[in-house]
């Protein structure tokens, strides 16, 4: 996953789409992975069933409430400890996608922007 160097051209439009498409793939890869701890959390930790689990884990990747709330929030410390670690690193994930969905296009904008200054 080599991007062209300073000295090469720019690469043909169908290539950099090629990239675009390969790169969001691995964003998407890297979401679903980063899911999946959370969905493990909420199935053994708050007893959710599998679909509640993985809303909830998809809810915090927006940062939004929680569609089915846990049980004995605030007698359970294992899951007040889940939460808050999951939260900053599902949000942690999310930030590292989104620099891997946009690397392409911000690569190919700095690339044109340099060849144009050597014309």
């Amino acid at each position: 996953m080599r991007l062209e160097s300073i000295h090469q051209d720019v690469i043909s439009f169908e290539r950099f789409i090629g990239r675009c498409i390969r790169y969001a793939l691995i964003a998407l890869g890297l979401l679903l992975l980063g899911l999946l701890p959370g969905v493990l959390g909420f199935l053994l930790l708050a007893e959710l069933t599998a679909v509640q689990a993985w809303l909830n884990a998809l809810s915090m990747v927006s940062g939004l409430e929680l569609p089915y709330p846990v049980a004995d929030f605030h007698q359970s410390a294992s899951l007040h400890l889940f939460l808050a670690f999951y939260s900053l690193f599902i949000e942690t994930v999310f930030f590292v996608a989104l620099a891997t969905l946009f690397a392409p296009i911000i690569h190919r904008v700095f690339h044109r922007m340099h060849c144009a200054e050597e014309a």
